[in-house]
């Protein structure tokens, strides 16, 4: 009867004789793998690592992802003046000049310094920053969309542009004589839904971060609220179209709101907004000869909402356009940094520097930005 022949570890048989040795097995011929592919096998399956870091510094990491820039104030709050295009020293651009009047709030007690300037070149610039995003930085997980949203409006500058953007479905109907106080036609479908403005009804909803809250206005820092020369040929008829039908009463009191609206970049609610640094203002419908046609607002009104920017902001940066433009050109030429913070009008008008001066923190600038004709005038005048 034949044995079975076991092995044991010194390659002997249990009868203590020697085996045969075996002839270790041949791989089967595969193709080489590629090192490139088989560095991303060995990587893929690898468990994929849980890298947390503390939020303080992902929020820094992130905010170094946007893209930035700077552009000059002037070209942010009046692109169409063309501001800070080269200068033309032509005898005809003397009949358009741009006067900058530049107020710096003293500090420590001193009075402050004021310049003014009819070209706007070189060093006179203001920049401010911009910032935007990659979308994709976004897609990663809600806490770094937060952050990047964040960085956006606590870093960049926003710009809220007044247009004729927002009229409702029912314009042919009595719809501007049913609720005339919460009809805003030409204040723009995002500032009206970001920015808080006191003229609106309490409770209008605004945007907030995309986790829920908080509301996006209580991160904005630098703010620009313009209106492009555009919207002064706009009025109820041209909005509502030609061919529409639409009551003659109803189409009067879409022309009042749309005067009202004129006026709504100094209707911001500065007192929910007291972290703002800078803040651009369009006031050109003030000086513009459609103001005097159609009173669409007044000295009283804007000097009671200085008042109000005084109450609750102190700026490093405020600049106003078209306070003194057109008719009411103004010269500052015998004016001190001192002497414009006691006298109360110049020239019949109000001193809008020592107005709107209380907004600005100890070392902040108040810049006046001036033309005596754009596109919008019919005539010129001469430079005084």
């Amino acid at each position: 009867m034949a044995r079975e022949r076991v092995l044991n570890a010194q390659g002997k048989d249990r009868g203590g004789q020697e085996s045969e040795p075996k002839s270790p097995k041949r791989k089967l011929d595969t193709p080489e793998e590629n090192p490139e592919e088989k560095k991303m096998r060995i990587m893929e399956a690898k468990p994929t690592a849980n890298i947390s870091l503390p939020p303080e510094i992902l929020s820094k990491v992130l905010s170094n992802t946007l893209h930035s820039e700077t552009r000059c104030a002037l070209d942010l709050l009046v692109p169409d003046w063309q501001i800070c295009e080269p200068h033309d020293p032509l005898p005809a651009n003397t009949l358009d000049p741009t006067r900058v009047v530049t107020y710096t709030r003293g500090t420590k007690g001193k009075f402050g310094s004021l310049l003014t300037s009819l070209e706007h070149e070189g060093d006179d610039h203001i920049f401010l920053p911009l910032k935007s995003f990659d979308d994709r930085t976004l897609a990663i997980n809600k806490f770094c969309r937060d952050e990047v949203f964040r960085a956006c409006l606590l870093e960049g500058t926003q710009i809220f542009e007044l247009a004729a953007d927002d009229l409702p479905q029912n314009v042919a109907e009595e719809s501007f004589l049913k609720d005339p106080e919460d009809a805003f036609p030409i204040r723009g479908k995002r500032p009206r839904a970001i920015l808080p403005y006191d003229d609106e009804l309490p409770g209008t909803e605004k945007r907030t971060m995309p986790s829920g809250s908080p509301f996006l206005f209580k991160l904005l820092r630098h703010i620009v609220v313009r209106s492009p020369l555009t919207l002064l040929n706009v009025n109820a008829r041209s909005m509502v179209g030609r061919g529409v039908q639409i009551d003659n009463a109803n189409l009067e009191a879409l022309d009042w709101m749309i005067d009202l609206d004129r006026g709504s970049p100094i209707w911001v609610s500065w007192s929910q907004m007291p972290m703002l640094e800078s803040v651009l203002l369009d006031l050109r419908i003030y000086s513009h000869d459609l103001n005097t046609q159609r009173k669409c607002i007044g000295k009283e009104e804007i000097i009671r909402r200085a008042q109000e920017m005084g109450r609750w902001l102190q700026l490093k940066l405020l600049v106003i356009a078209g306070l003194k433009s057109y008719s009411f050109d103004t010269s500052y030429e015998t004016y001190s940094g001192e002497l414009i913070e006691e006298v109360d009008e110049i020239d019949g008008e109000p001193n809008w520097i020592k107005i709107f001066s209380p907004a600005l923190r100890p070392g902040g600038r108040l810049i006046l930005v001036d033309k005596l004709t754009d596109r919008t005038t019919k005539f010129f005048f001469l430079n005084r």
